[in-house]
């Protein structure tokens, strides 16, 4: 069983980004946007290739999540 951790969608972390390519779940308050649970261990960066980072990294080039089309 894997397991997640939570973070704020303000949190500029990987798992925010709009380039984790692992799985994660996006949960709202009043239609907006207030947390994000994320898999926990490692995925890869689609934007620096080569690269693999966890939940928790953060880097120059985070973007905001939002700007994903699901």
């Amino acid at each position: 069983m894997s397991s997640y951790g939570t973070y704020s969608v303000k949190d500029k972390k990987c798992a925010t980004c709009s380039f984790w390519s692992g799985d994660r779940t996006i949960n709202y308050s009043g239609n907006k946007p207030q947390y994000i649970k994320a898999i926990a261990g490692n995925a890869n960066c689609i934007v620096t290739s080569n690269r693999s980072v966890s939940a928790t990294n953060t880097c120059a080039k985070w973007g905001l999540w939002e700007k994903i089309h699901f």
